[in-house]
């Protein structure tokens, strides 16, 4: 199980979904989670899509931003996970807080992101995403590690500066459904489920 017996959270961590102290809004309790969209370490999120036979897929993410739309995440638009967002454009993405005993699922429809929030977002990336994102191609993969190495660092000297590669592109899942999760030293974990319903949120608390 998440959390036990090894992840304890901090005795002086606020633990809302344990409590019930829940707001309407799921929204200001996903932000109240995730780091500032500032914060240059981003957390990771598993994302899920489905193939072309309908299969489930997976791998992880690093998540750009949280904000009151949606979570985004940035990649390459020639990826797998870019053409199956393309053919059905639904994902469910999972982040977790393992010091902290805590999980969000989110699930929803997925769309691109406006040209400006992507370049936004590699800007941020540290050097090696940045440079990740030019080299990282089918052609590159099926070299030698020497001849890997030495096309990296050459393209690295010669491109001090960067901008995004026209390949780079933002998504944003806007969730129908989040589920929170939070484990506990000394009660059963519990879960948070808002559902939207009539233009709002529908709450109901689910064993963990």
């Amino acid at each position: 199980m998440i959390g036990a017996p090894g992840n304890i959270p901090p005795a002086d961590l606020e633990r809302p979904v344990q409590d019930g102290a829940l707001p309407e809004d799921p929204f200001a309790l996903l932000m109240a989670w995730a780091p500032s969209n500032d914060d240059p370490v981003r957390p990771t999120a598993t994302l899920a899509t489905l193939d072309a036979d309908g299969l489930p897929d997976a791998r992880t993410v690093l998540l750009s931003a949280v904000t009151s739309e949606g979570a985004s995440f940035h990649t390459d638009a020639g990826s797998r996970k870019a053409g199956q967002l393309a053919e059905r454009p639904t994902a469910a993405l999972v982040v977790r807080w393992e010091a902290a005993a805590r999980q969000v699922v989110l699930r929803g429809g997925v769309e691109r992101s406006v040209a400006r929030d992507a370049r936004d977002a590699y800007a941020r990336r540290g050097r090696y995403l940045q440079v990740l994102a030019w080299m990282n191609t089918p052609d590159v993969a099926r070299l030698p590690r020497a001849e890997r190495e030495e096309r990296w660092a050459a393209f690295d000297a010669a491109h001090p500066d960067l901008d995004a590669p026209e390949t780079w592109a933002g998504f944003v899942l806007r969730p129908q459904e989040m589920l929170f999760w939070e484990g506990s030293a000394v009660a059963p974990s519990r879960r948070a489920r808002y559902r939207r319903r009539d233009g709002g949120w529908a709450l109901d608390l689910l064993p963990g």
